[in-house]
């Protein structure tokens, strides 16, 4: 009776994981990969399935156009895109999440229950059916609505997008100003240009923006393990329990005590499990496509004044976000994420 009641916890536990929606690749050209939940990365062709936790990445002439349930997404060049996962409001949700590049959504119907998208410094709720993401490289959002609603959230301020209008977010920050813009008007390329430029120009507030954003992801983290490790101590209380139950009583008195009593538990538990995950890859994302990449950048520009005062204060930044990446996220990531 122990290794039955075992193997069912461990199920609830990993369910979210087993039976999570995907994506199915409709078209794919140039430079495009997929990193699986397992560390296998291979080619994307048409037909591939993209499942919770996989990441799509494309190169400078990658493009990569997929369907999940009706909600079309284009994924262009130099895009660094994962489908995730997390529980909210007792209701497992799909996320969208756009670290780097640009991706356009087409929702060809709204059930209610749309995608959260996510990127570095922020999270939209969707109620439109045609918007792009673009997601820069020191983890700035740029966000423009084509067609219908787009609630941006940050820092716990919203904004609401109507048609044609946009918003920009600065890491750490809270959503900007809403401005008119008309479809297709926006010049990624160039805004992601401006975005480095800034950057160069200030390295220190670049890294503390983004220091203030993986401290976000830190707090949740701690928060939902926090509650994740509760729970399993109570579910390991009840499931010794059903056990006992059903040495004195017979296994059907246990398994009742356990369907009734722990299997909620479990259902809890996994849940909380589900959030400390995403929440960890989150911050996994940040670190190595915009953290890993700005201090390239940063480098490179000083590369021959290794003294600079303004180099080191980077550096002694960035080292201390590297810091508490190591303390409070690594230990919830396995080698397969690595």
């Amino acid at each position: 009776m122990k290794y039955l009641i075992t193997i069912t916890i461990l199920f609830f536990l990993i369910t979210a994981a087993v039976f999570a929606a995907s994506a199915d690749v409709v078209y794919a050209e140039g430079d495009a990969s997929i990193k699986d939940t397992a560390g296998g990365e291979f080619e994307v062709s048409i037909g591939d399935e993209v499942r919770t936790g996989d990441t799509v990445t494309t190169g400078w002439d990658g493009f990569v156009e997929m369907d999940r349930n009706g909600v079309i997404l284009k994924i262009n060049s130099d895009t660094v895109f994962t489908l995730m996962e997390r529980e909210e409001g007792n209701e497992k949700t799909d996320v969208f999440s756009v670290a780097l590049g640009s991706i356009k959504f087409r929702y060809d119907k709204l059930t209610g229950k749309e995608p959260k998208i996510q990127t570095v410094s922020c999270v939209a709720g969707v109620r439109g059916t045609e918007f792009t993401v673009f997601s820069g490289v020191d983890g700035s959002t740029l966000i423009v609505v084509d067609k219908g609603r787009v609630e941006v959230e940050a820092e716990g301020e919203t904004v609401e997008l109507n048609p044609e209008e946009g918003v920009e977010v600065q890491p750490g920050a809270p959503p900007g100003e809403k401005f008119k813009k008309q479809r297709d008007q926006v010049d990624y390329k160039k805004w992601n240009e401006d975005k480095i430029d800034k950057m160069l120009k200030n390295p220190v507030d670049s890294i503390i923006n983004l220091q203030k954003r993986m401290n976000y992801y830190i707090e949740n983290v701690a928060e939902y393990y926090g509650l994740f490790s509760e729970y399993r101590e109570k579910l390991d209380a009840e499931s010794a329990k059903a056990n006992e139950i059903a040495e004195k009583q017979g296994k059907e008195a246990g398994t009742k005590y356990y369907k009734e009593v722990a299997k909620p538990i479990a259902g809890k538990t996994g849940s909380l499990g589900l959030n400390v995950r995403y929440f960890s890859l989150a911050a996994l994302s940040m670190r190595r496509f915009v953290a890993g990449r700005i201090y390239l950048s940063i480098k490179s520009a000083y590369i021959t004044d290794l003294g600079n005062s303004i180099f080191i204060e980077f550096l002694e930044n960035y080292y201390n976000l590297l810091a508490n990446f190591e303390e409070s996220i690594v230990t919830h990531l396995v080698e397969a994420d690595i």
